[in-house]
């Protein structure tokens, strides 16, 4: 699929193509296609595709198939669909590849970043960097102190609802939003922080450095999900996209808990890899 002309002349009728024993159905067909289209830059970010009955008229398909095809190519971030203007061209954007809290550098030699957000300037701007990307934060509110609510004072493990720094802000990579990053911290450890400036110093480098504090374990909980009509403005993704929900809480290694986020990704833009021994069998 490169161009209209090319895809209304095409002689291959899709409907031969039939699921199982080892061939794609007529809808993967059509997702492969466009798939390796955008891939390859053949269709161009930003650019129109088809209508739904444009598309399957030129695979020769049933409008469902075509469809299934279009939806299909939403879920993974492809395309984009804007009601009343159509589907476009998203792009094939890098996607960020998480394992164990570690980030990997696909087609490198290079060794996992461990722990590279706790300890350094930030896993995602370091692995942006590398890719020749322009990472930035964007705080969507000013850094506050704010009285915490039931649910962060139960994650922090606060005796009363006490005042806790909150940061809110979206990561950007070449202008293109991955994630939103809402985050609270303990006021008594943080809330200097409103008239401290860090300049490029991390966060956590910082703790231990003023209150002796280590980073020392991180628990996430990941959850898959359908976005809000908020989070798909943020980041900008379509009706029916999914996200990956992450709740992150960090300890010192006294036991304390120093930090708790809701991080809101763009499951599209994002590998979670794992790997543990099965212990079953000692």
């Amino acid at each position: 699929m490169m161009s209209d002309d090319q895809l209304e002349n095409r002689e291959v009728d899709y409907d031969q193509f039939e699921s199982g024993d080892g061939e794609l159905g007529k809808a993967e067909r059509i997702v492969e296609e466009v798939g390796n289209e955008i891939r390859e830059g053949k269709l161009k970010e930003g650019g129109r595709l088809p209508s739904e009955r444009e598309l399957a008229e030129m695979f020769r398909v049933s409008r469902m198939t075509a469809r299934n095809a279009l939806q299909t190519l939403l879920s993974g971030g492809l395309i984009a669909s804007y009601p009343g203007r159509g589907y476009f061209v998203v792009g094939d954007h890098e996607r960020l590849q998480e394992r164990h809290g570690e980030l990997l550098y696909p087609d490198s030699d290079m060794p996992p970043v461990k722990a590279e957000e706790l300890i350094k300037a930030g896993s995602f701007y370091e692995y942006m960097m590398r890719l020749g990307r322009n990472p930035e934060d964007v705080f969507l509110e000013t850094p506050a102190l704010v009285a915490a609510n039931e649910e962060v004072t139960e994650h922090l493990e606060l005796s009363t609802r006490e005042l806790v720094l909150k940061r809110y802000r979206l990561q950007l990579a070449d202008k293109k939003p991955y994630r939103l990053i809402e985050s609270y911290y303990p006021s008594d450890l943080f809330g200097e922080l409103l008239t401290t400036k860090l300049d490029k110093k991390p966060l956590f480098l910082w703790l231990q450095e003023r209150h002796g504090l280590t980073a020392a374990h991180v628990n996430e909980i990941l959850i898959a999900r359908p976005a809000n009509i908020y989070e798909r403005g943020q980041l900008r993704i379509s009706p029916g996209a999914h996200v990956m929900a992450i709740e992150r809480t960090v300890s010192a290694h006294t036991g304390r808990i120093i930090e708790w986020a809701r991080i809101t990704a763009s499951a599209a833009l994002y590998t979670f890899m794992y790997e543990y021994d099965i212990n079953i069998w000692k």
